[in-house]
């Protein structure tokens, strides 16, 4: 996202939110090398999100929107009936978006029960290895 001509020029993090939220639809049909960002705060910022399944995007576990928001090909004729559904009936179809995001608010907590399981493997084992050494001496 740029402003200026050619769209060079780095927009701030406040811009980009303040234009977000006045757009309806965010399109990103890039490679998706992991779950970007910017397809996650459209969505938090109200936006219907259309991706391509490159990448990232093709995996549920990483970009779960609903599989209609995700297209395999570029067919042109489709993906504009997308868009004009979606401007049409925006109220509506966003809220297919809620999955996504409630998804997306609840990776905080994810994160930290992996964290916990992780500190606790590793606690087990130190534990386990320090009192097999103890026996030994």
């Amino acid at each position: 996202i740029g402003k200026g001509k050619g769209g060079r020029e780095r927009l701030t993090g406040e811009e980009v939110v303040a234009l977000l939220k006045r757009s309806k639809v965010y399109i990103d049909f890039g490679p998706h090398p992991g779950m970007d960002r910017l397809p996650r705060e459209a969505a938090l910022a109200g936006c219907i999100v259309i991706t391509n399944r490159e990448g990232a995007a093709n995996f549920d576990e990483d970009v779960p929107l609903p599989s209609q928001f995700k297209f395999r090909t570029f067919n042109v004729d489709r993906i504009y009936a997308m868009l004009k559904e979606c401007c049409r009936n925006h109220a509506k179809i966003a809220e297919e978006m809620n999955g996504y995001k409630a998804w997306m608010l609840g990776q905080e907590k994810q994160m930290d029960v992996c964290v916990d399981r992780f500190v606790d493997r590793v606690i087990t084992r130190r534990t386990v290895r320090e009192s097999v050494g103890k026996k030994k001496n």
